[in-house]
């Protein structure tokens, strides 16, 4: 059984590719701007993610995290820990994946992330983390992050991110939710995830507060967990039809 659902995931995910890279036709290429413009901020940072994951295997952890401080420093993408703190108020306790903070002044909130969190569930790998904010902003531009950078908390590497706030009291119901998501190209593939193939959400229910209804109508998703079926930067060509590592 499970060597035939490996082959029915294989057989759908080249689907997918031929319908994307075969037509040219891409679902978000109105995204190609900032798309473009997040891969080339992080580039020589995922530059030294992919090299390092290729590299030496007796590297330490630690070690491995001082490597990726100093290709972040190299990039101006380093938050240095007193940095932090000046980003806002904690609006919520530190769990597995991130603590959130509140900046009043800048209506935005900043998110400081574990990228190893949930990867199981998410099925990363250990060079795809660079890229999943991207994944996020192509389909969900109307909360888009911002990629603030890389820092350092208890001897490990966490991801800074940025997004403003979204003025709103109030929840979509599952009818709206369901037809946002449609009109991104994700359609439920069980009773948790939205999918299309190359990517699934989840965390998107009426009850949580992922999804927000704004106050001019619009629906806001916030922070789906979103899974990969392909490697990140493959995904990021499969929707835009632009190859990150190509990008200078």
């Amino acid at each position: 059984m499970k060597g035939n659902h490996n082959a029915d995931r294989t057989a759908k995910h080249e689907d997918v590719r031929q319908r994307h890279d075969g037509s040219g036709v891409h679902r978000f290429a109105s995204a190609a701007e900032r798309t473009i413009s997040d891969c080339r901020r992080i580039g020589l940072l995922a530059a030294a993610v992919s090299a390092q994951s290729g590299g030496d295997s007796d590297r330490s952890p630690r070690d491995q995290v001082r490597h990726l401080i100093t290709a972040a420093k190299a990039a101006n993408l380093f938050v240095p820990t007193e940095r932090i703190r000046s980003l806002g108020d904690v609006v919520s306790k530190r769990t597995g994946e991130s603590s959130v903070l509140w900046n009043r002044r800048e209506n935005a909130f900043y998110k400081v992330k574990n990228p190893d969190a949930k990867r199981p569930i998410k099925r990363t790998s250990n060079i795809d983390w660079p890229y999943e904010h991207i994944i996020h902003n192509i389909l969900f531009p109307e909360c888009a992050y911002e990629f603030v950078g890389v820092t350092e908390e208890f001897g490990e590497l966490r991801i800074v991110l940025k997004q403003q706030a979204v003025s709103t009291e109030s929840f979509p119901d599952s009818e709206r939710i369901v037809k946002a998501l449609a009109e991104r190209g994700l359609y439920p593939e069980d009773r948790y995830f939205f999918g299309d193939g190359i990517v699934s959400v989840t965390d998107v229910g009426e009850h949580g507060d992922n999804v927000l209804l704004g106050d001019d109508g619009k629906i806001y998703f916030i922070d789906p967990l979103i899974r990969l079926h392909v490697p990140a930067i493959k995904a990021i060509q499969l929707l835009t039809g632009i190859n990150p590592e190509l990008i200078k």
